[in-house]
């Protein structure tokens, strides 16, 4: 009796720690999160702070469902390891086998190399960034496959590097559809969320479709919270819904392995020159983890395996610490792990560019099909492009592009899309 009394205590002392730990997604009118932890095999968490639905004053539970954002990769790869011990494809297949609409440049590409990000793959996000788009655009997965196919090389020789790209899990859910016959929803759905119960999880590859219990995501501006939800209709990079219920199921099936068995040790192990990024899941200090943030939402799963301990938060206000967050909860429950710090970007120190007069004028880009101005007037150089005007400074930066002159034009690259070309277009 003295021992259910004492485990009763400690629960509720955890809670409340938690509590405290997420006090601040509890203010009236604010959106919030949602945590689930699991240890030894139970759930011995899963609650909610703040709310899913700022219209309708709509609570955050542990049946809320997120856009999981780059947390579905883990997903995918192991997607496609379903499918590769079923003989359906291999990871070291050439993406070209399965898209052919990709260049002859890619022939090298394994869908191995595009699950651990060395590829050398520009990122699409970075390069629809380019084009203008943003997190809240609508983006689609046939103009996206044109886009990426028209580029004429990569950021780097094929192995030699590490460099995150979104642009190697879409291809490789369309690999996946086009070995299988079957679309990444439905594959996963088969192989994966119904064996293990997870109802409430999907890939969604079109933003019309209703989604029950969502948590709409959300971003501040202003003081105010603005509504933001997901636009893409594109899955394996992202794409995933779940909630709280089910990414515990998921967590536990990393030691029962009721979904791919004999599997786990190929998605959670990291390969050079990936450094600690395995296939969708990053391993590292002897913990697995990965994050994901789009269009107003923050994913986190942590999982340290040696304490049979999992944290999963989901939170619907973009950009918020999820991976601290996570951190500070899995200590409660007796990690011994760092918690990551919110340090604040070093602002570069940027000198003014004096500019020859030679340097303006309009210039295309074939790879992304969009033309950028060039204007200098009263000696200052600014860049326009489609997603806005940037000064350029003696760096040579232009807001968060690089530009790189030539005889002919100039190169652009900005965050994990690099060398696209612009040439000089004759008036």
């Amino acid at each position: 009796m003295r021992t259910l009394a004492l485990a009763f205590a400690l629960t509720a002392f955890a809670n409340d720690k938690v509590d405290a730990i997420f006090a601040g997604y509890t203010k009236p009118g604010s959106p919030g999160c949602a945590v689930g932890v699991l240890q030894d095999g139970k759930t011995v968490l899963a609650k909610g702070y703040g709310l899913a639905d700022l219209d309708h004053q709509i609570k955050i539970d542990a049946r809320s469902r997120f856009y999981m954002a780059s947390v579905s990769k883990q997903f995918t790869s192991m997607a496609l390891l379903i499918a590769e011990k079923e003989g359906k494809l291999s990871l070291d297949d050439s993406v070209r086998k399965w898209v052919p609409e990709m260049p002859a440049y890619a022939d090298g590409i394994t869908i191995r190399r595009m699950l651990d990000h060395t590829s050398g793959l520009r990122d699409y996000l970075m390069l629809w960034q380019m084009r203008g788009f943003s997190n809240e655009s609508v983006l689609k997965q046939a103009p996206t496959l044109s886009l990426i196919a028209r580029q004429k090389a990569l950021n780097f020789p094929i192995g030699s590097d590490y460099n995150y790209s979104n642009s190697g899990y879409l291809l490789a859910a369309i690999a996946l559809e086009r070995a299988t016959g079957k679309t990444l929803a439905q594959w996963t759905k088969e192989k994966i969320h119904a064996p293990l119960e997870m109802t409430a999880s999907r890939f969604q590859d079109d933003h019309g479709d209703p989604v029950p219990n969502r948590a709409h995501g959300y971003h501040q501006r202003g003081g105010a919270f603005k509504n933001v939800d997901v636009g893409f209709d594109l899955v394996g990079s992202g794409g995933m819904y779940s909630n709280i219920e089910d990414m515990l199921k998921w967590a536990r099936n990393f030691d029962e392995q009721t979904v791919g068995k004999g599997l786990f040790d190929k998605l959670t192990t990291p390969a050079k020159p990936a450094g600690n990024y395995a296939l969708g899941i990053i391993s590292k200090d002897g913990t697995l983890s990965h994050s994901g943030g789009a269009s107003g939402y923050s994913t986190y799963l942590l999982r340290i395996p040696d304490k049979q301990l999992t944290v999963v938060c989901l939170c619907n206000i973009g950009g918020t610490p999820v991976a601290r967050l996570a951190e500070q909860t899995a200590k409660v429950f007796g990690a011994d792990i760092a918690v990551s710090k919110n340090a604040a970007p070093a602002k570069p120190v940027r000198k003014k560019l004096d500019p020859p007069s030679s340097l303006a004028g309009a210039y295309w880009s074939e790879e992304l099909e969009t033309i950028w101005r060039i204007t200098v007037k009263d000696g200052e150089a600014q860049l326009h492009t489609d997603g806005g005007s940037f000064p350029i400074t003696g760096d040579f930066q232009a807001g968060s592009f690089t530009l790189q002159f030539t005889e002919t034009g100039f190169l652009a690259g900005s965050g994990r899309a690099h060398g696209i070309v612009f040439s000089r277009r004759t008036p």
